[in-house]
């Protein structure tokens, strides 16, 4: 448990200098392998913290180039269009890719909609293996500890494959959906696999609302029950927190 604790690199910060610290260790990123494969992430955070917002921002400035990256997204909703106003690939157009100037190569994200969910899965992992996986990856924590779409179960597929979303993570609030029958209960996730491969994974959690998860995905033992914890195996996973969200963890 002791060598697993170290091989994460926690850092807490005020919550106003998240931005600024993904953004550092993006252009890091970049500078490196200017071809970067860099795996997104939808949800709250990069939109209350201005993450893709400093991003752009830098992009405007002439700081950093997107031009020989590619991006891409590890899940999406199942049953809905992909210009559905609730799905992750309108949410990363609305959010990020349709406000940079240096986008060249198509973004590439799960078709939730497809006919054929298996297929599309196993056209996923070979996008995958064709861009040799994710060099950069940033994350969220979900509360029950879902990282990417991969819920908590008895056991984890290594390969892309369909979800069945927990009752708190479905948009059942979204004013897009008519009925709560319209909402979706699926999606298409990676599996454990890309996420072992993504050679560099930034992890954001913030609130007091997540310190609980928190200490069980980095600090508790590793279990398909809590999908994060298994970032402790990680060779380089970096776990950005404000003070809340680490007060139940000792650094």
């Amino acid at each position: 448990m002791q060598e697993r604790r170290i091989r994460l690199k926690i850092e807490v910060l005020p919550p106003e200098e998240i931005k600024n610290r993904v953004a550092d260790l993006l252009s890091e990123q970049i500078k490196r392998k200017p071809t970067s494969v860099l795996g997104m992430t939808t949800g709250s955070s990069p939109i209350k913290y201005g993450i893709y917002q400093e991003w752009i921002r830098r992009e405007q400035a002439g700081e950093i180039s997107f031009h020989e990256a590619k991006f891409i997204n590890p899940d999406e909703l199942v049953g809905i269009p992909v210009d559905h106003p609730e799905s992750y690939r309108t949410y990363m157009q609305e959010h990020l890719f349709g406000q940079l100037q240096t986008l060249r190569y198509e973004p590439q994200i799960p078709d939730g909609s497809s006919r054929d969910l298996m297929a599309e899965c196993l056209r996923f992992d070979q996008v995958l293996a064709d861009l040799g996986y994710v060099d950069w990856q940033l994350m969220g924590l979900g509360l029950n500890g879902h990282i990417a779409f991969i819920e908590p179960s008895n056991h984890i597929p290594a390969k892309t494959y369909v979800s069945q979303l927990f009752v708190e993570n479905r948009p059942v609030h979204s004013p897009h959906f008519r009925s709560e029958d319209e909402v979706p209960k699926q999606s298409i996730t990676i599996g454990l696999e890309a996420v072992m491969k993504a050679r560099n994974i930034v992890l954001v959690a913030t609130g007091d609302n997540k310190a609980d998860m928190v200490a069980k995905a980095f600090a508790g033992p590793i279990t398909t029950n809590v999908p994060a914890s298994f970032l402790q195996l990680h060779a380089n996973a970096t776990i950005i927190l404000d003070a809340a969200a680490a007060s139940k963890i000792s650094l």
